[in-house]
């Protein structure tokens, strides 16, 4: 039983925990009698120090980054690299090797959760594409996880593992307010028919810049439902536009690829960006600048994200937690925050902003 715990020994011995660590680590403060019922109990339950167990992981030396492969999103973009990029970074700095796995929902779990922690002494997650009954999914086979996990980019996991990723609500909050700011008065929200955790952090951004500038007469919010795949939003795109839809002035678009897709099937159908429409998106992937107008966009700091992950997951390591255990040392939840960079795809003036 690797993951039995000094508070399991104590409460099984009934004494306090501190007793059980004089006694385990050989400091004065209890009786010899004590000490041997501890010992022996340790023993027979299989409890391996923290120490132990940091020495046993470290010596694995081995980071499984894995990729979580559910409903697509995760797949549209370039963002697991920009992480996995800043994970090789720190994981290098502190020995470790980094191992890249991609879990698939529909394949049997129990046998990739096996591969995934075969020499690992940590996983890194990459949760984006994961829904609640997906995460729920995950804690009947947490059984099987006896080493730390962050998690990266989906916060549905907060209240029982570390996790790190952008402040979706406030980042989106931001750009909406951005559009506003500018003199936009009829928004546009470009919304994935595929739902994840991040996509409805960010309408819920959106829905807040609306409300705290209402007494601007803004319009009512224009949502454009399309397909998360840049091919299928292309299609929804140019349909809704043929089907005499008026756009709106700027359109928030949940991420970049959605943003750029727009760009095109406006394009196509005669409007001109930004004199026409305007576009915003979120992430800053490389895309952005690669398409004329260069796009607007709130800039998530993507290697940043990998780089935290494995400065919490090595904290574990050091303290030799395991995903069971790491609660009682108080979980770790890192929003980081999104920077506007501003770019040609936003019409905005001087005169509008300081208005």
């Amino acid at each position: 039983m690797a993951d039995v715990t000094a508070r399991d020994l104590a409460n099984m011995l009934g004494i306090s925990t501190a007793a059980v660590s004089m006694a385990l680590n050989g400091k004065p403060g209890v009786s010899t009698e004590t000490r041997n019922k501890v010992l022996a109990a340790a023993a027979e339950l299989g409890y391996v120090t923290p120490k132990s167990r940091q020495a046993e992981q470290q010596a694995k030396n081995i980071i499984s980054f894995v990729i979580y492969s559910g409903i697509g999103v995760a797949e549209q973009t370039t963002f697991s690299n920009f992480v996995m990029r800043g994970a090789e970074a720190v994981a290098k700095e502190h020995g470790y090797r980094i191992l890249v796995h991609y879990f698939y929902a529909d394949q049997p779990w129990d046998q990739q959760i096996k591969h995934i922690l075969h020499d690992a002494c940590g996983v890194i997650l990459l949760g984006t594409d994961i829904t609640e009954p997906q995460r729920n999914m995950f804690f009947q086979f947490n059984r099987l996880i006896n080493v730390p996990v962050v998690i990266v980019d989906n916060f549905l996991f907060s209240a029982y593992l570390d996790c790190v990723g952008n402040d979706n609500t406030y980042g989106v909050k931001s750009a909406v307010s951005y559009l506003i700011d500018c003199g936009h008065r009829k928004i546009g929200y470009l919304r994935s028919k595929q739902r994840i955790v991040n996509f409805d952090d960010r309408e819920l951004g959106v829905t807040l810049s609306l409300a705290e500038h209402k007494d601007l007469g803004l319009a009512p919010l224009q949502v454009v439902n399309v397909d998360i795949s840049p091919d299928k939003a292309y299609h929804d795109m140019i349909a809704w536009l043929k089907a005499d839809n008026e756009p709106a002035e700027a359109y928030f678009a949940e991420n970049d690829m959605l943003a750029a897709t727009f760009i095109r099937a406006l394009k196509e159908c005669g409007y001109r960006v930004p004199a026409d429409v305007s576009v915003i998106g979120f992430d800053d992937v490389q895309i952005c600048e690669m398409i004329e107008p260069p796009i607007t966009t709130m800039h998530a700091f993507k290697e940043r994200l990998g780089r935290i992950a494995v400065n919490v997951l090595e904290f574990r390591i050091h303290s030799g937690d395991t995903l069971q255990t790491a609660a009682q040392s108080g979980l770790m939840k890192i929003a980081l925050s999104l920077q506007l960079k501003e770019r040609s795809s936003v019409k905005c003036t001087r005169q509008e902003k300081a208005e």
